[in-house]
């Protein structure tokens, strides 16, 4: 058997050397190359809901913040909102919703209560992120006892069905008692222009085939706004407005109303340092004229009745259109029809 060189096995061996070479940089590389490994993330106490029912214009607004404070998402994450049935929903952000009647058992007295419950879902709520649900009430009637509060549940990250519920925010709409206050009409502007002071109305519309007669209408809202004790301080029958004043013996705040015909709307303006106080005082107003257009056999039921606002952002539209017409807000540009 012949015997290699020397130069025969350092060839054999540079070559090795080589191979080993290229197969630690292969490793390497492959190591380099490998998905670094998923970190867990623990959700338990970081996902969170900040809530308030607060006053908004003349109506109220029940805000819910849903908060992901973890790095990770959660998924089919569903809203249940429960409403005292004395509160009819405006219009909401995000719109998407489903509305249910429910009733409840007054723990206190065994009365049933009737309520309604808003159900909105959405597949993702990523990590670090939110959403914010808004849910804007109008009040239907005053002296009503009831609560809001919301619950929801999610799939976090581990794949379990989690649930969070808030705490009730109570809410009692309260009467009010007016006695008449005499101010110059000077007063007026001075009145209004005070930081201090909220500002909210009520626009409506009545749903008749005749000719609507302003005079006519403009002296029942002036009727409306005297039948709650208000003093009247001026009124321009030719421009269909008038002013009003009187402080509310419950609270002692001073309100300054306004009633006045625009368009073909009825309106209502309140100014007062207590917005509670002009939620109550709008909603009482249309519950009279509603109630009274009824009486007088103008209208057969309050679904004739019609509210001005905007369905999409609140904003009080430019006139009462006519039957099946639409119409578009001046702020937002979103057209809707009103009645059919």
């Amino acid at each position: 058997m012949a015997k290699k060189k020397f130069s025969e096995y350092s060839e054999e061996a540079e070559g090795t050397q080589d191979l080993i070479l290229f197969r630690e940089l292969s490793a390497k590389e492959s190591k380099d190359s490998e998905a670094e490994p998923q970190q867990y993330v623990d959700q338990e106490d970081k996902i969170h809901l900040v809530y308030k029912l607060v006053p908004f214009g003349g109506n109220y607004l029940y805000s819910l913040l849903i908060m992901n404070e973890s790095t990770a998402p959660i998924t089919e994450v569903k809203i249940r909102i429960i409403i005292p049935e004395f509160f009819e929903l405006c219009r909401s952000t995000p719109p998407t919703l489903t509305i249910e009647s429910l009733q409840s058992e007054d723990e206190s007295n065994g009365e049933v209560i009737g309520e309604n419950q808003v159900k909105m879902e959405f597949e993702l709520l990523n990590g670090n992120s939110q959403k914010q649900i808004n849910l804007y009430l109008c009040p239907l009637s005053l002296e009503k006892k009831g609560k809001v509060r919301s619950f929801i549940t999610f799939v976090n990250n581990a794949d379990f069905i989690r649930a969070i519920d808030t705490d009730s925010i109570n809410i009692e709409l309260d009467p009010f008692s007016i006695e008449r206050k005499i101010i110059p009409q000077s007063e007026i502007k001075r009145f209004l222009e005070k930081p201090w002071i909220k500002k909210a109305n009520k626009s409506i519309g009545i749903g008749i085939d005749g000719i609507f007669d302003e005079n006519y209408f403009f002296d029942q809202i002036v009727k409306s706004i005297q039948d709650n004790n208000f003093q009247l301080i001026h009124k321009n029958q030719s421009n269909k407005i008038s002013w009003f004043c009187g402080t509310d013996l419950v609270s002692g705040n001073d309100i300054l109303v306004i009633g006045q015909i625009v368009a073909g709307k009825i309106e209502w303006l309140a100014a007062s340092s207590n917005p509670q106080l002009i939620i109550s005082v709008l909603t009482n107003f249309v519950n009279i004229f509603t109630n009274e257009m009824i009486q007088l056999g103008h209208i057969s039921s309050e679904d004739q009745v019609y509210s001005l606002e905007c369905k999409y952002c609140g904003n009080t539209l430019p006139n009462f259109p006519v039957r099946g017409k639409t119409i578009e807000c001046n702020r937002c540009n979103y057209e809707q029809v009103i009645w059919n």
